[in-house]
């Protein structure tokens, strides 16, 4: 054991992982199908935002979802097993060791998107809309998009649970040009 610069001891790192370097949060991190299905989950993704920051326990985790620390700490070992987490550091404090985990992104990209499959009886809303937009345009537009549904799903919600699907892709010129759209 060693101190840490806050004069804690600290177990050694042996038991770490190697340190990965965190994935740029502007791009979406590419999961396996299998890292995918973790992520399904609207807990698994507040867990995420939570540990996206400073690295923190599960029990600090538990303590910002007003969620209890078992449950928490279940998820969090899924999250690490599956390769979403990193394990930044253990301390041991009054004989109780901690580990601090951090995630790699808030974002992802699957090889199996697929979208959500929605009964109709189920679907809330559906919006659909056009926009004319330059490539800088669209870069800020997708940055606003993502602020707004992050800043959502790392709040503090309560209820059931909803999928959100959200695709944006260029349209063909033909398509615009028989509705009348510019060109």
């Amino acid at each position: 054991m060693k101190n840490n610069p806050h004069g804690q001891q600290e177990a050694g790192n042996d038991n770490l992982q190697p340190q990965i370097q965190l994935h740029d949060s502007n791009t979406p991190l590419q999961v396996t199908p299998e890292q995918d299905k973790l992520l399904e989950s609207a807990l698994r993704i507040k867990i995420m935002h939570a540990l996206a920051g400073d690295p923190r326990t599960s029990k600090q985790v538990a303590e910002e979802l007003q969620k209890t620390p078992g449950n928490i700490h279940y998820h969090i070992i899924k999250l690490f097993e599956g390769g979403l987490l990193e394990l930044v550091r253990t301390e041991v404090a009054g004989g109780i060791v901690q580990k601090f985990y951090r995630s790699k992104a808030t974002w992802f990209r699957s090889e199996n998107f697929s979208g959500f499959q929605f009964q109709k009886e189920d679907t809330v809303e559906h919006f659909t809309t056009r926009l004319t937009l330059s490539a800088r345009e669209l870069e800020s537009f997708q940055q606003d998009l993502k602020q707004f549904i992050s800043t959502w799903e790392s709040k503090i919600t309560h209820g059931e649970e909803y999928g959100v699907d959200i695709a944006i892709g260029r349209l063909r010129a033909d398509s615009t040009q028989q509705l009348g759209g510019e060109s």
